[in-house]
């Protein structure tokens, strides 16, 4: 944080705004709206976030995103394809450094325009960004005349199945020589099936949407089922709602307008700090994972 020039009044805001989610009055209105609502019913969380306006939305932060990059000969010589890209900030941010041409693709066309003109705010050069919208479940159909050196995954994978990761990934395999993956994890290997799910059904019903993380061995396997071999990776604690990453990730003006956002909307200020009560009562299990792999010439393995 000394290293970020922050003025007074953004401190001020941002320090009532984070006072106001940690009261008791707070929590009690988090229970009134979770009877309310079903989560069958509630926008999943990463909707939620959009609308208070983040646009880094990775289990491990803007940090995790850039370590991964870094494991990967990118240049200017390099095409690359970002698989539900989201509002494309790190493929903003990765074709603004390397110079690389940085395929966003993402069935929300909504999301696509929010990327483009993030593009336009930070002076990418509109040669390096490619818009596409694609059906990540139907990637290997939808990118059949296409190949990249790299693809990137974040913060998608864990939504899906085993079999459903598998088979994205293997339908990837063929069109993507390298993958860099940024997903969320679980960090207890010792952990009985009948543990892990009740973590899973937790953080489903706090997210509204399916949550299916796996340990190391588990993404390295399904990996290899879909035919990339793991060469390098790390893993580290879950950094989503972390103030600290948040100014980070958005910058002191755009974390003091998210914090006042959630602390003057009852409703999203409930839904924050209940995901963020299940985020952290399993602190200890979840955390993110950075994988780099590299397709074995593209023989997948039935």
């Amino acid at each position: 944080l000394k290293t970020l020039r922050l003025s007074p009044d953004i401190m001020n805001i941002y320090g009532l705004c984070l006072q106001m989610l940690a009261t008791d009055a707070t929590h009690r209105s988090v229970v009134r709206y979770h009877a309310r609502n079903s989560s069958s019913r509630r926008p999943n969380f990463h909707t939620v976030l959009q609308r208070v306006g983040k646009t880094v939305l990775r289990p491990g932060g803007t940090e995790g995103t850039r370590k991964l990059h870094s494991w990967s000969e990118l240049n200017r010589d390099r095409t690359v394809i970002e698989l539900s890209s989201g509002m494309g900030s790190g493929g903003v941010a990765l074709a603004k450094a390397t110079g690389a041409c940085v395929t966003l693709s993402d069935m929300d066309t909504s999301r696509l325009e929010m990327a483009s003109q993030i593009a336009r705010e930070q002076g990418v050069d509109s040669e390096l960004i490619e818009i596409m919208q694609l059906n990540m479940r139907n990637v290997g159909e939808e990118l059949e005349q296409h190949h990249y050196d790299t693809a990137i995954i974040e913060a998608s994978l864990s939504h899906y199945t085993t079999k459903e990761k598998r088979a994205i990934l293997k339908g990837l395999s063929t069109h993507a020589d390298e993958l860099l993956l940024h997903e969320i994890c679980f960090r207890c290997d010792d952990s009985s099936p009948k543990e892990l799910n009740h973590i899973k059904q937790d953080m489903s019903r706090a997210l509204a949407i399916g949550f299916h993380p796996l340990t190391v061995d588990g993404w390295t396997n399904v990996l290899h089922e879909a035919g990339y071999e793991v060469k390098r990776s790390e893993t580290g604690p879950m950094k989503v709602l972390n103030p600290v990453t948040v100014l980070q990730d958005e910058g002191p003006k755009r974390a003091a307008r998210i914090a006042w956002n959630i602390a003057t909307d009852a409703s999203i200020r409930s839904r924050v700090v209940e995901t963020r009560r299940a985020i952290k009562s399993h602190q200890h299990d979840l955390g993110y994972i950075l994988i780099r792999a590299v397709a074995n010439n593209g023989q997948a393995l039935n």
